[in-house]
């Protein structure tokens, strides 16, 4: 079972302040330093795709682009961004 510690109001109220600077300054730091090269963030995956924000919502509403959310932030995974655009490769004749 899971210990118990009590703390004082304060400390409380010091440690979510910390919490909260800490997030922003994340998201501060050029969006993850440009998402980390693992993710891509949503201006990349447009620019990637050559498509709109509004047609990256779309295939995110229709599941068919896998993504995870930050806040108000969207990254999508390299690899989930090439087996993507893997799947949905049209053949010239």
């Amino acid at each position: 079972m899971g210990n118990i510690y009590l703390i004082t109001e304060e400390q409380l109220r010091a440690l979510m302040l910390e919490t909260i600077n800490e997030y922003r300054r994340l998201e501060d730091t050029n969006d993850m330093q440009n998402c980390k090269d693992e993710y891509l963030c949503s201006k990349q995956v447009c620019k990637e795709l050559g498509v709109s924000p509004r047609t990256f919502q779309r295939y995110r509403d229709e599941h068919r682009i896998a993504f995870i959310q930050r806040g108000r932030k969207i990254y999508v995974k390299r690899s989930d961004l090439e087996a993507f655009q893997e799947a949905n490769r049209i053949e010239p004749k």
